[in-house]
C-alpha cells in the first residue's frame, strides 16, 4: 500500500482522535471554571442554611415552623443537586490518581443506603457476603462510583420500588450490583448510555454514568447493565482482587 493510501486510512481516525481531545480540552476548562464560580456561594448559601434551620428549630412548634422547615430543607436538597452536577464535571474532567487499600465495603454500602433523603416509597435491602466485606481498592472513588448508582436508580423509580445491592466474591473478581425495579432503560439508548452529555432524564447533565465508567476503569475494573423496559436496570461494577499500579 502506498504511503498516500496509508495517509487516507487513518485520516479519519486522527479527525475522530483530535475532536475527542479538544472536547476534553472544553470539559476540562469547564470544569475548572464551573468549580471556582459555583461553590463558592453553594458554600455560602450551605452555611446561611444551616444558621436558619438552626433559628427556626429554636422556635416553638407552629405551621409557620414547619412550613420554614420544609422550605429550607428543599434549599437543601438542592443545594446538593447542584454540588453533585459539579462534582460529576469535575470527576469526569479532572485527573485520577487511586489509592489502592483495604476498604470496608460493607460498611461503605451501609453509609451510603442509610442516608437522609431517600423517598419512603423506596424499599432498600443490602447483602454483602463474607468474602467480600474487605477489598483492596480507592474508597473515595468506590463511593462516588456506588452513590451514582444508587442515585440513578432512585430516579428511576419515581413511583417507589425496590433497590438491593449485592456484593460478593465472581471466580476472577469482585462484584457489586446495583439492582431496581424502575423503568429501565429504552433498547435505543443503551448504546449510548456511558457517552458523556447523554441523558434520558428530564434534569441532569449526563455525566452521572460517563463518571461511573471513568472511576471504574481508574480502578482497573469494568461496569456493565442488564436492563428492560419496565421492569428495571441492574448495573454491575466488576473489581480485580488487587488492582494494577496505574
Amino acid at each position: 500500500m502506498t504511503s498516500t493510501g496509508i495517509t487516507k486510512l487513518q485520516e479519519p481516525l486522527r479527525t475522530e482522535s483530535t475532536w475527542a481531545s479538544k472536547k476534553l480540552a472544553v470539559i476540562e476548562a469547564t470544569a475548572g471554571m464551573v468549580g471556582h464560580d459555583i461553590r463558592n456561594p453553594l458554600q455560602a448559601i450551605t452555611g446561611d442554611v444551616y444558621l436558619a434551620k438552626l433559628e427556626v428549630d429554636s422556635m416553638l412548634n407552629s405551621e409557620r415552623k414547619a412550613s420554614l422547615q420544609e422550605s429550607l430543607n428543599a434549599v437543601e436538597k438542592n443545594v446538593e443537586y447542584i454540588n453533585k452536577i459539579v462534582t460529576d464535571l469535575q470527576d469526569y474532567a479532572r485527573p485520577l490518581k487511586p489509592f489502592a487499600r483495604e476498604t470496608n465495603l460493607e460498611d461503605i454500602i451501609k453509609n451510603l443506603l442509610s442516608r437522609k433523603g431517600t423517598p419512603s416509597s423506596i424499599i432498600i435491602s443490602f447483602r454483602v457476603e463474607n468474602e467480600a466485606k474487605r477489598i483492596i481498592t480507592d474508597p473515595d472513588l468506590l463511593k462516588r462510583i456506588l452513590d451514582n448508582l444508587v442515585m440513578n436508580a432512585i430516579q428511576a423509580m419515581p413511583a417507589g420500588g425496590k433497590l438491593k445491592v449485592h456484593a460478593y466474591r465472581d471466580e476472577n473478581d469482585y462484584a457489586i450490583a446495583v439492582k431496581d425495579s424502575g423503568v429501565g432503560i429504552p433498547e435505543e439508548t443503551k448504546s449510548k448510555l456511558f457517552a458523556p452529555l447523554f441523558t434520558t432524564k428530564s434534569k441532569g447533565q449526563g455525566f452521572g454514568l460517563a463518571v461511573v465508567k471513568r472511576l471504574t476503569k481508574a480502578l482497573c475494573g469494568t461496569v456493565t447493565f442488564e436492563s428492560r423496559e419496565g421492569k428495571g436496570t441492574t448495573f454491575i461494577i466488576h473489581l480485580p482482587f488487587q488492582p494494577k499500579k496505574n
